[in-house]
């Protein structure tokens, strides 16, 4: 009966996690200044800048990526619709006379 004690529960595990403010643009600049100030030479400034592009690669890189699929999607359409009005009138055209000459 000892193991069933009916007064006592568990309390809760409590953390001392104290959040911090993140500010990406802010620690951007100060990268982007330090760089400058350290007189590193142009190859390596050149270097992080594309290693931050690459890294960065975020709401900007798939909007446009949208944009431009979907300008593609609207001109393949539009070639499509114009290849098969082509066809119909060169059938419409030209398909009684294919048809007698294939018959002869």
């Amino acid at each position: 009966m000892s193991f069933f004690k009916m007064g006592s529960r568990f309390k809760h595990r409590s953390f001392d996690y104290i959040p911090r403010f993140y500010d990406p643009a802010k620690e951007e600049l100060e990268e982007r200044l330090n760089s400058y100030n350290q007189k590193v030479n142009a190859t390596e400034i050149a270097k992080n800048r594309i290693r931050h592009g690459f890294r960065k690669g975020g709401v900007d890189t798939r909007k446009y990526s949208q944009r431009v699929r979907k300008r593609s999607n609207f001109r393949l359409l539009g070639i499509i619709v114009f290849l098969v009005l082509v066809t119909l009138l060169i059938l419409y055209k030209y398909l009684p006379q294919i048809v007698a000459a294939i018959e002869k």
